[in-house]
């Protein structure tokens, strides 16, 4: 099991979890990947010189040593599971998109991340800016590029992770063209490779927390919820990320678009109760970003390799994990992995005691589960008695992992009609509300988004919304 470390790309460790008991218990061979961040690993010049996505490329090249040396330590070669968690998870999808990576693994794992969730990769026509941002911060001259390069060699490596962070969003990118020394890491934008069936037809395990961004509505000194007013204004401020181009010319139609989602998304029956509004803006998105985007993912996929899906709803029963976590807080980013690598037995020895029985018991389903997955491609091959059947398009399925029991999903607990709102009626409506632009809408994470050809339901949509309004 080969695993991607997390952390936006801009920090994070290969030592921040610890595999001991994984290891000792499922007898699997786990090695933690160390690869470029930030301004190092991300930045590009946009030509020969500095192309970019070097720390992605440093991932292929601990995928290269793995293949050619891990038969050493006595793994198998041909039986590799990269696994990946939050950016590594991103990762993992990149690999299955990018030709550097064909062949080097044989399945894949991504926990709390997606290659086609909004805004996993960035573009060079939007890094051109970047680029001036970084020479100018250090002084330097941006042309020649090799003299640009030369004088940010020159700079004290903490300077230019202090000055260079706050200057993008460093990220992988679409680095088609930039180089013709070389073979893009990534030649499209992912849905539309993803949509072109340009992908590596593996096994996948994957899924989501059950209030993945939780954290971020947390009020410091109090457990309120969101007012009428917040909740419009988020969603809209969500929406309007997509729907927001460089040039400042074009027109959209914004009210069109936010309607729709509003339609959708509004409670029903009317409220002000915060803190339901706060259930609500949570729910809207965890749809948008984790579960559409996983189940778009999973409808590419099925058609040509297995993929197992689940959404983590299990809260610790433990106080020592719940610590500093508000009540109404399920399940947070983060919080599978305290099962995943079996925290409650790494606990020190003052506080073992403090981990509850069932989050140990738990945590041993978790491990076998994974490591079943990395051996076999099929999570409950052996030692486990829980029914988990691949995702099918005709029968979509997602393990529900929770307090009471781990069982497949029911459309009371899973809302497919919301992941195909996002999915298919949502990229039309953005289509149409942008259909002026002369620039096209980047890619949102769905594949519909992308489609170059006209929507012709103008006329359909039009009379939608004005019932819907």
């Amino acid at each position: 099991m080969v695993y991607f470390h997390g952390g936006d790309f801009l920090r994070g460790s290969p030592n921040s979890i610890n595999p001991f008991q994984i290891v000792l218990k499922q007898k699997v061979i786990f090695v933690t990947v160390a690869y470029r961040l930030n301004i190092f690993g991300f930045f590009s010049s946009l030509d020969n010189e500095a192309p970019g996505n070097y720390g992605l490329l440093d991932q292929v090249a601990s995928l290269i040593w793995v293949k050619n040396n891990i038969a050493s330590f006595g793994g198998d070669p041909e039986n590799v599971c990269i696994f990946g968690h939050d950016a590594g998870a991103v990762s993992v999808g990149l690999h299955l998109i990018s030709s550097y990576s064909a062949g080097l693994f044989q399945k894949a794992i991504a926990m709390s991340g997606n290659v086609l969730s909004p805004g996993t990769v960035s573009v060079a026509r939007k890094e051109s800016a970047t680029v001036e941002k970084v020479a100018s911060a250090f002084s330097c001259f941006r042309r020649p590029t090799y003299k640009l390069l030369g004088c940010l060699r020159r700079v004290n490596y903490q300077a230019l992770l202090d000055i260079g962070e706050p200057l993008a969003e460093w990220k992988p990118m679409v680095d088609i063209g930039l180089s013709n020394l070389s073979t893009p890491f990534l030649p499209d934008l992912p849905s539309r490779m993803f949509n072109d069936e340009y992908f590596s037809p593996v096994p996948i395990l994957t899924g989501y927390t059950n209030m993945e961004d939780a954290l971020l509505l947390q009020k410091e000194g109090e457990d309120s919820g969101i007012s009428p007013r917040e909740f419009d204004v988020m969603r809209e401020e969500v929406i309007l990320s997509d729907i927001t181009v460089d040039n400042s010319s074009c027109f959209t139609n914004q009210h069109h678009i936010q309607d729709a989602v509003a339609f959708f998304y509004k409670p029903i029956p009317p409220t002000t109760n915060e803190t339901i509004l706060r259930k609500q803006f949570l729910d809207f998105y965890t749809d948008k970003v984790h579960g559409a985007t996983t189940y778009q993912l999973a409808k590419h996929i099925s058609k040509h390799a297995p993929i197992y899906l689940y959404r983590f709803d299990l809260k610790p029963f433990s106080d020592i994990a719940n610590e500093g976590i508000p009540e109404w807080i399920d399940v947070p980013h983060n919080f599978d992995l305290i099962f995943i690598f079996g925290l409650p037995y790494l606990a020190l020895p003052e506080d073992y005691p403090k981990w509850d029985y069932r989050d140990k018991s738990v945590s041993e389903i978790m491990m076998k589960m994974w490591s079943n997955f990395a051996w076999y491609g099929n999570p409950t091959n052996s030692g486990v008695i829980i029914e988990w059947d691949p995702f099918e398009i005709e029968k979509p399925g997602y393990l529900i992992i929770d307090r009471q029991n781990f069982s497949m999903s029911t459309p009371e607990r899973i809302n497919y009609r919301a992941f195909e709102f996002w999915t298919d009626f949502y990229p039309k409506v953005v289509e149409i509300g942008t259909k002026c632009c002369k620039e096209g809408v980047e890619d949102s994470g769905t594949d519909s988004i992308i489609t170059t050809g006209l929507v012709n339901s103008l006329l359909t949509l039009h009379l939608i919304l004005i019932l819907i309004s």
